[in-house]
């Protein structure tokens, strides 16, 4: 329960920084500068969260024992959600790559050169981020230095939060964009967890953990440091396997998205991040989509997050 109204007054935080920022941006004149500005906040986070894993002995360490599981359930999960976001968007919901009806196909022209012209030069950028922080955190920062990466990270992650809102309100129309999007914003990340508890099942069967801690071990959705606690009573093993797998969904996400939303859809590239589409990762998201990307985003996140503590329990209490 505790654990639960922290993750209420967490999101509930996430949403008054974005409200706060789309508020102001519809009340401001345009910003030509903001991309730029958004983009060099992320690689500063990027690179400081990199710094912060790669200082992290346990993780350093766990690469060569649990390294392999955690890969795997990975990529499960990642490509179990993109899968099953897929068939909903084509098969179910009749939507274009960009998300959209065929009807407004001539509208989404310009999101889809946005996401063409940014995909390879943010992915090269976030992806050295992250190997420089890693090995910056690694080889150089010492141990004092770490407790201060947290709190860059985390008003790191505000500002991202409320430049992303400045954005929106600055494209106008946000009300409408939420009630055009209806319930397509709740059951994509539904289709998230199905896709990704259904493919880490499927890979239980060939990894020494059973299907059932494969699948607990995927139902942190990225959220790394939630799901580790919850498991930790029931298994070190799935514990540990837990927290590295979720921060190498993280990781993956971030440069993942930007390929998987140029050659699959928006709504593949929105749910692929898990929980952390409503944060560390809402902001490449965005910028490898459109604006209005952000409502499902954001909402994808929130309902994965606030999911876990309640499925992490109920998966391994389940009598198998």
């Amino acid at each position: 329960m505790q654990q639960l109204s922290s993750t209420l007054i967490q999101l509930i935080l996430y949403l008054g920084v974005v409200a706060l920022g789309a508020f102001l941006g519809g009340r401001c004149p345009s910003l030509p500068y903001l991309p730029k500005l958004q983009t060099t906040a992320l690689l500063i986070l990027i690179t400081t969260l990199g710094a912060e894993l790669g200082s992290n002995q346990e993780i350093i360490s766990s690469l060569s024992t649990i390294g392999v599981q955690a890969f795997a359930i990975t990529l499960a999960s990642m490509v179990g959600s993109l899968l099953a976001v897929s068939f909903l968007r084509r098969g179910i919901l009749k939507l274009n790559a960009q998300g959209e009806t065929t009807s407004t196909n001539n509208t989404s022209q310009p999101d889809k050169e946005k996401a063409v012209h940014l995909d390879h030069s943010l992915t090269l950028c976030i992806l050295c981020s992250v190997v420089v922080g890693m090995f910056f955190g690694y080889f150089v920062l010492p141990d004092t230095a770490v407790p201060h990466c947290k709190i860059i990270i985390q008003f790191g992650l505000y500002l991202l939060l409320f430049l992303v809102g400045v954005d929106m309100g600055q494209q106008g129309g946000l009300y409408q964009q939420i009630c055009g999007a209806g319930f397509r914003v709740l059951i994509v990340p539904v289709a998230a967890m199905v896709g990704t508890f259904a493919m880490t099942a499927v890979v239980g069967l060939f990894l020494p953990l059973s299907i059932k801690d494969c699948v607990a071990a995927s139902a942190g959705f990225g959220w790394y440091t939630l799901a580790p606690t919850l498991l930790a009573p029931y298994s070190l093993t799935v514990s540990a396997t837990a927290f590295l797998s979720n921060i190498l969904h993280e990781l993956f996400s971030i440069v993942a998205v930007p390929i998987v939303a140029k050659r699959f859809g928006y709504l593949e590239a929105v749910a692929l991040p898990g929980a952390t589409a409503m944060d560390t990762v809402l902001p490449v998201v965005v910028n490898a989509t459109s604006e209005r990307m952000a409502v499902y985003s954001f909402t994808s996140g929130a309902i994965l997050s606030l999911a876990v503590p309640f499925l992490v329990p109920i998966i391994v209490s389940l009598p198998f």
